[in-house]
């Protein structure tokens, strides 16, 4: 195991999988990890307020950023990377792991939106339908 991909969006499952990742990266000392946060900009009437999200997800993107440097992987900084990209969630996921050539995906089971607590969460089954890579969805 070399380097992990985790994808989060902040949510409470996204914790769960932080943890989990964590743990990959203290039973392989040598591996890295990219910490992935996605910007989906469908999930918004983006042409009504564009400035509104654009500030909304700066934000997120920042309290997630600064949660992953001093508190969820505090211990481990120099292993691990805070990465953002826009797009949509599941294929940005894909793409990264492909270009940065990682050896697993870590995903929560699911999101911060209604339906991804409903069910199995769409960007972690859309992750897992269209990875090479292989993926764990870590659940609650």
């Amino acid at each position: 195991m070399n380097k992990i991909l985790f994808a989060t969006d902040g949510s409470e499952y996204s914790e769960h999988a932080a943890k989990m990742t964590k743990k990959f990266l203290e039973a392989w000392p040598k591996a890295t990890a990219i910490v992935l946060y996605v910007t989906v900009k469908e999930n918004y009437a983006y042409d009504l307020v564009p400035n509104v999200v654009d500030r909304y997800e700066e934000t997120i993107t920042r309290q997630i950023e600064n949660d992953v440097k001093n508190r969820l992987f505090s211990s481990l900084k120099d292993r691990v990377q805070f990465m953002h990209r826009t797009g949509h969630a599941s294929i940005t996921i894909c793409n990264v792991a492909k270009e940065e050539q990682v050896d697993l995906i870590i995903v929560g089971s699911h999101g911060r939106g209604f339906i991804d607590r409903a069910f199995l969460g769409s960007v972690a089954q859309g992750v897992m339908h269209r990875s090479s890579i292989p993926v764990l969805i870590v659940k609650k």
